[in-house]
């Protein structure tokens, strides 16, 4: 038997309740050259007995102890056997003509290796939002930087991934950080189309009850640290709005928790890493008026 020309990796922990639905969205694919490669992060739920009960041989089941997304999804690119490995979250969905779209621009394009990248539908209790076209503008390094790119809007040659693979101690902008790292060195290719489902909860990555924005800073120092050539390529200016950005997250989540002291640390952090933006005097007022900008519980 050939191998696929698509290898798709789902990391799951603890998602029997929604994970066939995602497999599903693979299963459904008008394309149909690919394997699904589930990789179960030490679930304790019945995940296992979810995807074995799906009969269809291109799946496959792995269990790891839990060691995190990252973890789990190098796990899966080190037993992919296709040409072109793509990345689905267990709780975001292909459209039916998601492989396809890449497969037929995989072929128009025939560069021999190279990572792709489509746009995505953002769901919010079953309502559809469509972001605003971003595109490339002929520099992949900025826009993988500046702009959040979920691993199902991403298809990678495998020679790329047996070389560049996630930072296992980076959490929260690893996927940033893997891309970046890619852009870097290899041609990147943008299809204006939008094929992926991403669906938005109270349990995303970057969340605000979460305190989750202190991970990404704390993971962005670490790939300035990691990566100083990469760094380099990247503006003064563009890293430290992406830095203030975070650090106002930060702030944002001690509003919430009403530790107006902490929020004002993070809020002049802020303020210091970009003093001439538009949002300082709303910073500075947030300062002298905490109580009156506090984010409110839902």
């Amino acid at each position: 038997m050939n191998n696929p020309f698509f290898s798709i990796i789902i990391p799951t922990y603890n998602r029997a309740h929604i994970v066939n639905i995602t497999i599903e969205s693979v299963r459904k694919q008008s394309y149909a050259d690919w394997e699904l490669i589930i990789v179960d992060d030490g679930s304790t739920d019945n995940t296992k007995n979810v995807v074995n009960a799906i009969q269809d041989e291109r799946i496959h089941y792995i269990y790891q102890k839990n060691a995190e997304r990252s973890a789990a999804r190098n796990n899966g690119i080190r037993n992919a056997k296709g040409k072109y490995i793509c990345f689905l979250d267990s709780d975001d969905l292909y459209e039916e003509n998601h492989l396809e779209i890449l497969y037929s621009n995989i072929q128009e394009k025939n560069v021999p290796i190279a990572l792709f990248f489509v746009h995505a539908n953002h769901y919010l209790n079953q309502q559809k939002i469509t972001p605003a076209l971003e595109s490339l503008e002929n520099n992949a390094l900025l826009y993988f930087f500046t702009h959040p790119v979920i691993p199902a809007r991403v298809c990678i040659h495998n020679e790329i991934l047996k070389k560049i693979q996630f930072d296992e101690d980076i959490v929260i902008v690893e996927d940033l950080v893997l891309w970046v790292k890619i852009a870097f060195s290899y041609p990147v290719h943008e299809i204006k189309e939008y094929t992926v489902r991403y669906t938005l909860h109270d349990d995303n990555s970057v969340n605000l009850k979460n305190n989750s924005y202190i991970i990404r800073y704390n993971g962005l120092k670490l790939f300035f640290s990691r990566y100083p050539k990469i760094k380099n390529n990247i503006p003064c200016f563009v890293r430290q709005k992406v830095i203030s950005d975070t650090l106002f997250g930060v702030a944002r989540y001690y509003s919430f928790m009403e530790n107006y002291f902490k929020m004002g640390y993070y809020l002049i952090l802020s303020i210091l890493y970009l003093p001439i933006h538009k949002q300082t005097k709303a910073k500075i007022h947030m300062i002298l008026f905490p109580v009156k900008h506090r984010i409110v519980k839902k």
